[in-house]
């Protein structure tokens, strides 16, 4: 398998960063550097990345049916395996689950709600190819009552550093809330909606993907999804 496959489904690190990562010399397989952007890892390969504090060995893929799980993620804590500045949330869950288990849908560290993990790589292919448009829902708390004549030009979409920002639903929720439904999730997203606009965000809370909700788990709880 391609090394940075393994590192962007695993460990969440953007193609960007592990190309930084070989350019700096800072990434290994059994303690020599890697100098290829397409070298190859196998089963018991050693990895390391002084840099992150990171150091792993490449496991057999499980033959047994792959679990999915629901994480109520609180704000605070980032998404990655891996980070030196910030705590991640996997800090919030069992020590195995680093290893085995990979994210779908990342939420930026001030936002929080649900989250699904798996311990196969190619679910998180399809619940986050844009191909599937799979419609996730929000929770919004803006700092000042909002401007219901903006909902049109919200649906049309919204331009912010030079990508369309796409919205495919907008309602009214309980205590002043606004609930928002995407089919895609560029980087922060509604906080940059919102912001063009002139609001700032105050909260962000994540209570669908797909199917799946957030039930009535608690900040920092996981429960099994029987698939």
């Amino acid at each position: 398998m391609l090394l940075r496959n393994l590192l962007q489904t695993q460990y969440g690190l953007p193609r960007r960063t592990i190309t930084s990562l070989i350019d700096q010399d800072q990434l290994f397989v059994n303690e020599k550097k890697v100098e290829n952007y397409k070298a190859e890892v196998h089963i018991w390969d050693k990895i390391s990345i002084p840099s992150l504090h990171l150091q792993f060995q490449v496991k057999e893929e499980k033959s047994d049916s792959p679990s999915l799980l629901a994480f109520n993620k609180p704000k605070g804590y980032t998404c990655s395996k891996s980070d030196p500045h910030n705590p991640t949330f996997y800090e919030l869950l069992p020590p195995e689950f680093r290893q085995e288990y990979y994210y779908i849908g990342r939420l930026d560290k001030e936002s929080r709600g649900l989250m699904l993990l798996t311990s196969d790589p190619h679910m998180v292919h399809a619940f986050e190819h844009p191909s599937k448009e799979i419609l996730k829902t929000y929770l919004v708390k803006l700092d000042r009552p909002f401007d219901w004549q903006l909902k049109t030009r919200i649906l049309k979409g919204i331009e912010e550093g030079g990508e369309l920002l796409r919205t495919k639903k907008l309602e009214k929720s309980d205590f002043w809330l606004l609930k928002i439904t995407l089919n895609e999730g560029k980087k922060r997203h509604i906080r940059r909606i919102f912001k063009t606009l002139g609001y700032e965000v105050l909260d962000l809370q994540r209570i669908s993907i797909g199917n799946y909700v957030l039930w009535k788990l608690t900040e920092g709880e996981y429960k099994k999804i029987e698939l």
